[in-house]
C-alpha cells in the first residue's frame, strides 16, 4: 500500500517519493516539493482505517490528526519543534507537510535508531539533549494563543519516547534535537474530547505516566514522567519497569504501584552521577505533586548536575514577525481593501466561512498575522476558489515581511479575479519593497541571498539536454559519414560545411530544450562557433603537421601525436567558440552561467580526443564505437551546470530594464 503511493501528488504539490517510517497512525514519507523547485520535505499521511475501527472513530482520529498539524504549525517556530509547512487532505486522508530533518548539510537520526546502535550514552551527552528537550517542552507547556470561538493555554505532547525525538547533527558536530509528532497532544483549557474505545490507546504505553494511563486530566508533568523514562532508559539502556505481561493490563501495573529499579542494579556503561539520578527518578513519582514543577524546574535540577560544564539552551524569543511589536500600534486594513466583487450566495457554510473570514482580519489588525495565516489557511483548504481568502493571507504575509508568498497570493487572487484593485495595489508595493530591499543591499550577502532563494533549472530540463545532444551527435556524424565523397571534393571548405552542419543541428535540438529561456540566435551562435572552431583546428593541425613534418614524417608515434593535437585542437576551439557564445546568452537569464564556458572546453576536448582514438581504432566493433561515440557527446558537464544555475529574479530584469 505504502509503495503504491510512491509518486503520488499530494495538495496538487508535493509529489512522494520515498517510504520512511510507520507510525502510531500515520505514515511518513520523504516527498519534493514541485512549487519551490522539488525542495525535499516529508510528508506524513493518516493510514486508512483498520476493519475493526469504526467510521465515527476514525472521524474522530482525523479530527485530531488535524488538531496536529496545525498545533504543530504554531509550535514549530521553536528550533528544537520540527517546522510544519502545510496541511489538508488527500482523497479524504488528512496529510502534513513538514521539514525533512536529513536535508544537506545535516544529518541525524531517531533517538530509537542512536539507541540501539550505541547503546546507552554518556551521561554528559544525555544531559545536554534533555535541556533542549525540556526548552521545547516548556514552550508547549506555555503556549497561549486566542482563536476566536477557541483558545488554546498551553499544549502537552502526551507521547513522548525515543523515536518521537530526532536528533540532528550539524557539520560542526553539534547535535540539535527536533521534538516530532504532536499527533494525539492535548489542548489544555478546551474540552476534552471522549476518544477512549475498546482496543486504541492514544500514547505509548512504555512512555505513558501513570494519569495518562488511568485515562484522567493531563497536564505537563505527565510529559516529565515519559521524559523520566526515556532518560532513564538513555543513561541505562534499560526501561525502568518489568511488567510480567507486554499488555495494557502490565503497564498499567508497573506505572501505578511498581518502584523503578535503582541504577545500582543495572550493569551501567558510563558512571552516573548521583545527582542525575536523583533529579532521572524523581520525574518517576507516581504522584505528580511530587516531580518537578515544570520544565523549566526540571532544565534547572539537570543543569545543576553539571554546573556551567554544560551551556543551556538560549532562550527562546518568539519572532516578531509573527505579531505586532510591543508599543507599535497595529495598522488598519484599509478601506474598501478585500470587499467582494460578486453577491456572495446566502447559507450556513458561507455564513460560517464569513464568520471565519471576519475572525481572521480581527487578528490581522490586532497584529496577530501567524494566526491569521493558520485560520485563513483552513479557509483556504475549504474552498480554494475564494479570492478574498488570498487576498487577506496575502495583506498578513506582507505585514510580517514576506514578500515572496504575499507576491504568491496576490497573484492567486488575479488569476482569480483579474483586475481586483486591493491585489493590484498589494502586488505594486510587495515587488517595490523587494525592488528598494535589493537596490538598498550594499554588502553582497543581500545579493548572495537573493541569488540562493531564486529558482533553479528542472531536471527535465537537463535530461533534455544530454537527449538533445546525443540525438545531434548520432544524426550528425552518420550524416557526415554518409556525405564524406562529397565533403572530401570541397578540399579546404570541408572542415568549414562539416563544422556548419554539426552546428546547425545541434543548435537546433537545443534550442528545441531551452526555447522558452533562450532567443533563437543561439543556433546562430552555435552554428559560428562550431564552424569557425573547425576551420581554425584545421588550419592550424595542418601548420603545425607542416612544421614537424620535416622531423621523421612516417613515424608511427608522431602521425598519432599530431592527430592526437588536431583532435584536441578542434574540441578545444570550438569548446571555447560554442561555450563562448552560448554563455553571452546564458548570463542574460541565469545566475552561475561562467561555469559554462569551462564544461563546454572541458567536453569539447574529450569528446574530440575520444572520438579520435575510436575513429583510430578499427579493431573495436563498429556498434560499440557508434555506442561510445554517442555518449561522449552527449555532454553530461554542461547539463550539471545547466541543473544548477538559477534564474535571474524578475526585479532584477526590471531594474535593468528601468
Amino acid at each position: 500500500m505504502n509503495q503504491r503511493l510512491i509518486g503520488q501528488l499530494i495538495g496538487n504539490r508535493y509529489r512522494l517519493t520515498y517510504h520512511i517510517s510507520e507510525g502510531g497512525y500515520g505514515n511518513v514519507f520523504k516527498a519534493v516539493d514541485t512549487q519551490l523547485n522539488d525542495e525535499v520535505v516529508a510528508v506524513k499521511l493518516l493510514r486508512p482505517p483498520p476493519p475493526d475501527m469504526g467510521p465515527e472513530y476514525y472521524q474522530q482520529l482525523q479530527q485530531r490528526f488535524m488538531d496536529e498539524a496545525r498545533v504543530s504549525a504554531l509550535l514549530g517556530e521553536h528550533p528544537n519543534i520540527v517546522q510544519v509547512r502545510s496541511y489538508g487532505l488527500y482523497q479524504n486522508q488528512p496529510y502534513l507537510v513538514m521539514e525533512y530533518l536529513n536535508a544537506k548539510p545535516y544529518s541525524g537520526q531517531g533517538l530509537d535508531y542512536v539507541l540501539a546502535r550505541e547503546g546507552p550514552l554518556p551521561p554528559e551527552r544525555v544531559v545536554n539533549l534533555a535541556l533542549q528537550i525540556c526548552s521545547a517542552l516548556h514552550h508547549a507547556h506555555n503556549f497561549q494563543m486566542d482563536l476566536g470561538k477557541h483558545s488554546i493555554r498551553g499544549v502537552i505532547h502526551r507521547d513522548i519516547k525515543p523515536s518521537n525525538i530526532f536528533v540532528q547533527k550539524w557539520p560542526d558536530g553539534k547535535e540539535r534535537v527536533k521534538i516530532l509528532d504532536f499527533g494525539i497532544s492535548k489542548l489544555m483549557g478546551e474540552i476534552s474530547r471522549d476518544l477512549t474505545q475498546t482496543g486504541y490507546f492514544l500514547g505509548t504505553m512504555v512512555y505513558a505516566s501513570p494519569e495518562q494511563m488511568r485515562g484522567e486530566k493531563l497536564d505537563g508533568r505527565s510529559d516529565i514522567y515519559s521524559l523520566g523514562v526515556v532518560l532513564y532508559e538513555l543513561l541505562t539502556g534499560a526501561l525502568p519497569f518489568e511488567p510480567d505481561t507486554d499488555t495494557l493490563q502490565g503497564w498499567y501495573h508497573v506505572h501505578n504501584f511498581q518502584k523503578p529499579r535503582p541504577f545500582q542494579d543495572r550493569k551501567l556503561a558510563h558512571p552516573i552521577p548521583a545527582a542525575l539520578e536523583k533529579v532521572v527518578l524523581q520525574c518517576l513519582e507516581k504522584d505528580p505533586a511530587l516531580r518537578p514543577a515544570n520544565m523549566e524546574v526540571l532544565g534547572q535540577q539537570l543543569q545543576a548536575v553539571y554546573g556551567n560544564k554544560i551551556a543551556p539552551p538560549a532562550p527562546f524569543v518568539p519572532s516578531s514577525s509573527s505579531h505586532a511589536s510591543p508599543g507599535v500600534r497595529p495598522q488598519q486594513i484599509p478601506t474598501g481593501f478585500g470587499q467582494p466583487t460578486f453577491q456572495q450566495p446566502m447559507g450556513g457554510a458561507a455564513s460560517d466561512g464569513e464568520e471565519k473570514l471576519q475572525e481572521a482580519v480581527s487578528l490581522i489588525e490586532a497584529g496577530e498575522y501567524k494566526m491569521a495565516v493558520h485560520l485563513l489557511n483552513e479557509l483556504i483548504q475549504s474552498a480554494p476558489n475564494e479570492a478574498r481568502y488570498y487576498l487577506y493571507r496575502g495583506l498578513a504575509h506582507q505585514r510580517q515581511g514576506h514578500w515572496g508568498l504575499a507576491q504568491m497570493d496576490y497573484q492567486g487572487v488575479l488569476r482569480l479575479e483579474p483586475g481586483n484593485p486591493s491585489a493590484e495595489q498589494g502586488l505594486r508595493e510587495v515587488e517595490q519593497k523587494v525592488r528598494q530591499e535589493h537596490v538598498n543591499s550594499k554588502s553582497g550577502s543581500h545579493l548572495l541571498l537573493n541569488v540562493l532563494n531564486t529558482p533553479r533549472l528542472s531536471k527535465g530540463l537537463a535530461l533534455g539536454w544530454l537527449l538533445a545532444n546525443w540525438g545531434a551527435a548520432g544524426i550528425g556524424y552518420l550524416g557526415l559519414g554518409a556525405l564524406a565523397p562529397l565533403l572530401a571534393a570541397l578540399g579546404s571548405l570541408q572542415g568549414a560545411v562539416a563544422g556548419a552542419g554539426l552546428g546547425l543541428l545541434m543548435g537546433l535540438l537545443q534550442w528545441a530544450v531551452l526555447r522558452r529561456q533562450v532567443s533563437g540566435g543561439w543556433v546562430a551562435a552555435t552554428l559560428l562557433a562550431t564552424a569557425l572552431g573547425w576551420v581554425a583546428a584545421d588550419f592550424l593541425a595542418l601548420q603545425v603537421g607542416v612544421a614537424t613534418s620535416a622531423f621523421n614524417p612516417t613515424d608511427p608515434w608522431l602521425q598519432n601525436a599530431l592527430r592526437a593535437m588536431g583532435d584536441a585542437l578542434r574540441g578545444l576551439l570550438v569548446g571555447v567558440g560554442v561555450g563562448g557564445l552560448q554563455w553571452a546568452l546564458l548570463s542574460q537569464r541565469w545566475k552561475g552561467s561562467r561555469a559554462w564556458i569551462l564544461a563546454a572546453v572541458a567536453e569539447g576536448v574529450g569528446s574530440a580526443l575520444l572520438m579520435g582514438w575510436l575513429l583510430a581504432n578499427t579493431a573495436l566493433n563498429s556498434w560499440l564505437l557508434l555506442i561510445v561515440g554517442l555518449l561522449a557527446n552527449t555532454r553530461p558537464l554542461s547539463a550539471t551546470v545547466l541543473l544548477n544555475l538559477r534564474r535571474i529574479p524578475a526585479v532584477q530584469s526590471q531594474q535593468q530594464a528601468s
